[in-house]
């Protein structure tokens, strides 16, 4: 993956078999890097409930190390009627097959000969601004694909250092379990055991009754939503959670980890939640390059934006103030920023705001926060939290109640924002 956008031109003109084996080496190295689980090569599905075995076809799945699912079809050519046999697969594996409700990623993807083909330009653009429908989460060419991919490899390595850095193991038991998918196991535990609670029938039946022996984390949960929503237990019919969720368009992780899905007499209620699970006083809550911030921010051609750009190029407080040029200062930085600050916040938290790589935001915007720190949990909405971290007495940073720093391993590349945890 090093060296794969160093060798642009040539990936611009891959297609057919070249295309297919340049997918099956970049795949294979993943694999070795411990980015991905695994992947499969043309793999075919029955539509559950019937025992054909060819209904829908993938080019190629990618499993992740949290065990959710990457799909893949693949073309040399946008063409409608061709597409739409790319689309009937890509709908039936997404909605019909075993793995359906484990996909967070589905693409058709063509070589970038394509961006001149205005017939997938103009079907993209009308995808994009919901005039169009298509059962992929996303179409791209091989150019944006390795992006993609690239944003992938980076969450998963940050969540590898932060995995490493909280562990409690000694360095040789960590060693001993570093093979296969342990950083993305031990990540994701926690969100999998909420889920499991969240789903739990005892635990549902209990909490209809009015009783309080359900779990802890699905009292802390389903109590404060049933007040949010004015709702009593005695209204809800079914409680569903999953945690597997869309990908940005980026190929970035959107801000919700769990989504759980209430019904009602008369209606559904659908509620998205981040969670924290650590034994930090801060974690990191915000991972972007600075041309992200000034995109989100709307803030093209400013001094903020140049601001911006001079902190990620440093990427501490002591180089920034050190490097500014004359006549600039943190003073004249925190007033520019102090208009966009409840902008940027509700951005790093919830998600909102980033139009651009959203594509279901009511599922990828998260509404609440669940934290887990070492042991004591809070369950909180996060508009309550934003005010709670300025209510704190938390030192700010440029007038954030936030950490900034740098990712490991990317100083100079990347933005890096921490939040305080509070129980």
């Amino acid at each position: 993956m090093s060296n794969i956008n160093s060798e642009s031109n040539r990936l611009k003109q891959l297609s057919g078999n070249d295309l297919k084996f340049f997918l099956k080496e970049t795949f294979t190295k993943l694999v070795d890097e411990k980015i991905i689980l695994r992947f499969d090569i043309d793999k075919n599905f029955n539509h559950c409930g019937f025992s054909y075995g060819k209904q829908y076809l993938a080019n190629f799945i990618i499993e992740t190390l949290d065990n959710k699912f990457i799909i893949i079809n693949s073309s040399n050519s946008f063409r409608h009627d061709r597409m739409k046999t790319q689309a009937y697969d890509v709908n039936g594996v997404t909605n019909n097959a075993i793995i359906s409700d484990k996909i967070i990623a589905s693409i058709l993807l063509y070589p970038d000969k394509e961006l001149q083909n205005t017939g997938l330009i103009t079907f993209r653009n009308k995808v994009i601004t919901k005039d169009a429908y298509s059962p992929a989460t996303h179409i791209l060419v091989i150019s944006e694909f390795i992006d993609f991919l690239e944003h992938h490899k980076n969450i998963v390595e940050e969540e590898k250092i932060e995995e490493y850095e909280k562990s409690e193991n000694t360095t040789n038991q960590i060693k001993e379990n570093m093979g296969g998918s342990y950083y993305g196991q031990r990540g994701n535990t926690f969100e999998k055991e909420v889920v499991a609670e969240l789903n739990d029938i005892d635990n549902f039946k209990k909490f209809r009754l009015g009783t309080n022996d359900c779990s802890y984390y699905y009292s802390l949960i389903m109590n404060k939503l049933c007040t949010d929503n004015n709702i009593t237990y005695n209204d809800i019919i079914s409680i569903t959670s999953s945690n597997a969720i869309l990908k940005l368009r980026s190929g970035g992780n959107a801000k919700t980890d769990i989504i759980i899905k209430i019904k009602t007499i008369d209606k559904e209620i659908i509620e998205t939640i981040s969670v924290k699970n650590t034994t930090q006083n801060r974690v990191s809550c915000h991972d972007y390059k600075s041309k992200d911030f000034i995109r989100v921010l709307k803030i093209e051609d400013t001094k903020l934006a140049s601001y911006l750009e001079l902190y990620q190029e440093n990427g501490s407080h002591k180089d920034f103030i050190d490097n500014m040029p004359e006549n600039w200062s943190v003073s004249e930085f925190e007033k520019l920023l102090n208009p966009l600050k409840n902008k940027l916040l509700e951005w790093a938290l919830t998600g909102k705001h980033d139009s651009d790589n959203l594509i279901t935001p009511q599922l990828q915007i998260s509404n609440y926060l669940l934290i887990n720190k070492s042991g004591e949990g809070k369950f909180i909405d996060f508009s309550s939290y934003i005010d709670s971290l300025y209510a704190s007495g938390i030192k700010l940073s440029y007038g954030l109640p936030l950490s900034w720093t740098y990712p490991s391993k990317q100083r100079g590349k990347r933005i890096q924002l921490k939040l305080p945890i509070l129980v």
